[in-house]
Formats: structure tokens, C-alpha cells, sequence
């Protein structure tokens, strides 16, 4: 079985704080480009039976950008606030966008690998 210490998430977000702090300064704000994005729900990240029904309206859901950091903002203004798991999807999509912006993937652009 795959594992990770909690000591060792804390090291990936510290390295990846400084590499944002090293790009942009430590207290930049970075554009959010998208809106909206699809949504692929953790339960069925490894549902490799029909992967032809991926993109049916069924497995797939919408995302909203600017509700995750709306509520994300929340979390970070009100200290009593409770982080829930949700957070971390939250979390996961801002990340998510700012690679996008910064490390593109050509659609068409064919791997060595």
C-alpha cells in the first residue's frame, strides 16, 4: 500500500509556498483564468471499468473556481471556521488552475514518454 506521513505533506506545501514566493513575491495575487471546470468526483478517479461513460453528465460534475475560493477566503478569515475534506478539493482546484497557467499542455503536442 502507497503512504505518506502528514510531516512529509507539510514539506510538499512548504516547498511549493517557496516556489510561489519565488515566482510571483510573497504576497502577489495570482489571476484565476477559468470559471468553470469539470470535476471528475475522487470516487470514481479509479473507475477504469467504462471509461466511455467519463464524460456522461453522470460521472462528470461541474466545478466553480470562484465558489472555491470564495469559500476557501472564508477559511482564511475566520479562524473558527472548521476545515473540512472539501477544503482540500477546494485547494486542489486552485492548484490545479495555477498549473494550468503556468505549465500548459499542448493538446497537440506528442510525448517522448
Amino acid at each position: 500500500m502507497n503512504s505518506i506521513r502528514v510531516s512529509e505533506i507539510k514539506i510538499l506545501f512548504q516547498r511549493i509556498i517557496e516556489k510561489l514566493e519565488d515566482e510571483y513575491g510573497q504576497d502577489s495575487e495570482l489571476e484565476l483564468k477559468t470559471s468553470a471546470y469539470r470535476l471528475i468526483p475522487t470516487e470514481k478517479w479509479d473507475d477504469f471499468d467504462s471509461p466511455e461513460n467519463w464524460f456522461s453528465a453522470t460521472q462528470i460534475s461541474l466545478g466553480d473556481l470562484q465558489d472555491d475560493l470564495s469559500e476557501l477566503k472564508k477559511l482564511i478569515k475566520d479562524k473558527d471556521r472548521h476545515t473540512t475534506f472539501v477544503d482540500f478539493d477546494r485547494l486542489a482546484s486552485i492548484l490545479r488552475e495555477i498549473s494550468k497557467v503556468e505549465n500548459p499542455v499542448e493538446q497537440n503536442s506528442k510525448s517522448k514518454y
